[in-house]
Formats: structure tokens, C-alpha cells, sequence
């Protein structure tokens, strides 16, 4: 290295691949700019070896003398150099900037409208769904019997052992608890009608729910990411096949049907669970448990179970097939997919259920 002469000179010779040890950039650096030097110029004329090494080292130097405000030239280095060099400080170009954060009005300006746009994209799939109906239920669509069957078979008879289980056990508890009450103030005949009303009214629509929007929901939703990120969706419109009738109605049709039937199953096996305990606990006769369910059970509350399914059938669909459909197209938005949908649709079956207890509330039914 010569500092005296002008411009300042840097000498680079031998293998640096070789080198045990090598000088640090920095180091040339603050040598160069205690001497005042307005120019450097790099020789290579004495590198026996173009070694990616000696590359980094001269890219480093000149950028820690660019930022002293010390102008850098190169001269005899070797082709190969040269386009390393090159390629390091096209590198460091496109390297884009941070962002500046956003501010906190235009974050919550930000928000408020992704939301507003989601609820539109929500408000439009719902419209689709409307308006694909009547088509579909005059055979008019582009769906697929085979699919709407194959759905009606996993909606329904494939999910009836965990339903079978899951509103056995609700039942029972029920019948558990209220039995343990009822019974200390000599009130047992009475289990019948907590059982026959909670599991009708609410528990047996309410948990069957919750089984399928796990079950049925998540898988619709993680087989139509899944076709989103093969690009399968894409294909389907290509060929002049609406994904919309061919995905979304068969599985709207099939959750919807099979809802309704499932709680009624469903119900049955709560107040099974019920008589048992009512059997066991308190020594209630299944028929005298039977005789006062048919005199203490309305058929409002029936019926109010049986429109909260249909409700529940259409909005798991719906949300899983929505969430499904707008999934990102890589593997893991598969799983958010899926994650999604049972956190959706758990909140949603709340509100719904919610709402219907405040309506029937102010009917007084």
C-alpha cells in the first residue's frame, strides 16, 4: 500500500486462497483515510490466483471508503474478479430499502378497509351461493351427482360415530347434574324435562355443530386449499367449469341436508344418555322417564333445535368453502385453511345460537 503517491495506491499479490491470514478492510481502510487520500486505486496485477476472497475483500474496501467519501478505481484485476465485484454490488443495489412504519391513522385506515373488502368478498360469495341454488336444485348446474352423494355419505353416516359419542356423553352429564339437584329436593320426576328441553332446545344443535364444523368443515376447506394450491381451480375455469357449482354447491347441499337429520339422531342420543342416568342415579323407570319427556318436551322446542341446524349446516359450508377457495397457494395455507374454518365457524355457531336465544326470547317461545 502507498499512501504518498496520488492517487493512493493498494497493491494485492500472491494466492489468497492460500493466505492463513488476511487483512481486514476496515483496518486498509481507516489507514487510507488518516493519509487524506481523495482517490484509491486497486492493482491486481501481482494476484496469481482470481480467488473469491480477494473479491470480498475488495468490494469491503471499497465500500468502507465510499463511505469516507473516498473514490475507489480498480485496474489489472481479472475477469473473474471483475464480475464478482460486479455481481456483489448489484446485489447490495436491489436490496430494497425498510419501508418507512406506517403511521398509526393510516394502520387503522389500513385495517378498516381490508376489513370492508372482506365483507364484501364475504357478502358476494353468500349472493353466489343464493343465486346457484335454484339452479342447482333444478338439476341445472354444473355439479357432479357422484360428489353431492359422496358428500351426503361423509356428512352423514361416516360422522354419526363421533356424534354418537360426543351427545351420549352430553346427556349423560346433564342427566349427572341435574340429577344430583334435583334429587336433594326430592324433585327426580323433573329430570325428564331438564334433559328433554336443554338437549332438544340447545345442546344436541349446538354440539353437533361444533363435531362437524371440525370434522366436515375443516376437511371441505383443507381439500379446496389443497386444489388452489395445485392450481386445480384455475384448471377447472379454464375448461368452462364454474368452481363455484362444481366445489361450493354440492358440499352447501349435502352440509345442509345432513344437518338437520344428524341433530335429530342427535337429540335421541342425548336423552338416551339422560334415561340412563335417570335409570341408574335416581331409579326413574324408562317408561315413567318417557311418559313425562312426552308431557314436559314441546315441540317448539324441537323445532327451535331443528332450524338452528339448518342455520349451522349453512354457515359451516359456506365459511369452509369460502375460507378453502380464498386459501394462499403454498402448503401451509392448507393448514391456516383448516384452522381457520373450526375458529370461524365455532365463533359463528355462538352468535348464531346467540341470536336465536335473544329472538325466541322476545317471542316468548
Amino acid at each position: 500500500m502507498e499512501t504518498a503517491a496520488t492517487p493512493a495506491m493498494v497493491w494485492l499479490g500472491s494466492d489468497w486462497g492460500q493466505a492463513s491470514q488476511l487483512p481486514a478492510s476496515r483496518d486498509v481502510a481507516q489507514q487510507l483515510a488518516a493519509s487524506r487520500a481523495d482517490s484509491v486505486v486497486i492493482d491486481g496485477t501481482s494476484l496469481t490466483r482470481e480467488h473469491p476472497r480477494a473479491a470480498a475483500f475488495i468490494w469491503a474496501l471499497g465500500a468502507e471508503l465510499a463511505a469516507r467519501g473516498v473514490s475507489v478505481s480498480h485496474q489489472n484485476l481479472g475477469e473473474n474478479l471483475g464480475a464478482l465485484i460486479g455481481l456483489a454490488g448489484t446485489s447490495v443495489a436491489q436490496t430494497p430499502a425498510k419501508a418507512p412504519s406506517p403511521r398509526l391513522f393510516e394502520r387503522i385506515g389500513s385495517f378498516g378497509w381490508q376489513r370492508y373488502l372482506a365483507a364484501v368478498s364475504v357478502l358476494e360469495f353468500i349472493g353466489y351461493a343464493a343465486a346457484a341454488t335454484p339452479r342447482f336444485v333444478l338439476g341445472r348446474s354444473q355439479s357432479s351427482l357422484r360428489d353431492f352423494v359422496n358428500y351426503l355419505q361423509e356428512a352423514g353416516a361416516a360422522s354419526l360415530p363421533v356424534v354418537t359419542i360426543v351427545n351420549l356423553l352430553v346427556g349423560t352429564v346433564l342427566g349427572f347434574v341435574g340429577a344430583i339437584q334435583l334429587k336433594a329436593f326430592g324433585a327426580g320426576m323433573y329430570l325428564a324435562d331438564l334433559v328433554g328441553i336443554a338437549v332438544a332446545r340447545e345442546m344436541a344443535a349446538l354440539m353437533t355443530a361444533i363435531v362437524m364444523s371440525g370434522r366436515i368443515g375443516a376437511a371441505f376447506a383443507a381439500h379446496l386449499a389443497t386444489m388452489q394450491a395445485n392450481e386445480e381451480v384455475d384448471a377447472l375455469r379454464m375448461t368452462g367449469v364454474s368452481p363455484f357449482d362444481f366445489l361450493v354447491m354440492p358440499r352447501l347441499a349435502a352440509l345442509s341436508l345432513m344437518m338437520p337429520l344428524i341433530y335429530l339422531y342427535a337429540t335421541a342420543v342425548g336423552i338416551i344418555g339422560g334415561l340412563l342416568v335417570a335409570e341408574l342415579v335416581i331409579g326413574t323407570p324408562p317408561a315413567a322417564f318417557i311418559h313425562r319427556l312426552q308431557s314436559a318436551v314441546a315441540a317448539q322446542h324441537f323445532i327451535i333445535g331443528f332450524a338452528k341446524s339448518v342455520f349451522f349446516g349453512v354457515l359451516i359450508a359456506l365459511a369452509s368453502c369460502y375460507l378453502g377457495l380464498n386459501a394462499g397457494r403454498n402448503a401451509a395455507e392448507v393448514g391456516r385453511a383448516a384452522t381457520r374454518t373450526v375458529v370461524v365457524c365455532i365463533i359463528g355457531i355462538i352468535i348464531v345460537d346467540a341470536v336465536f336465544a335473544l329472538g325466541t326470547n322476545a317471542l316468548g317461545i
